[in-house]
């Protein structure tokens, strides 16, 4: 969390494989991302799982976080 805390952007790729032009086409600054979580991001490994609602619900970035579409 510390690298996240001096980064203006994310972007989570997850192995992009055949789609890894379109993750360049992002860097390169010629595609626009949007988009949101589809799932709450832990803060920690001991949070997995987390859902929204949970008792000690505090993820690093809930739920529908993100850019809008």
């Amino acid at each position: 969390t510390s690298v996240l805390q001096e980064c203006r952007a994310f972007i989570a790729a997850w192995l992009p494989g055949s789609e890894g032009t379109g993750i360049a086409d992002v860097l390169f600054g010629d595609y626009a991302p949007t988009g949101k979580l589809s799932h709450s991001w832990p803060r920690h490994m001991n949070q997995i799982p987390i859902n929204v609602g949970d008792p000690n619900y505090d993820p690093l970035f809930p739920y529908g976080f993100g850019l809008t579409y």
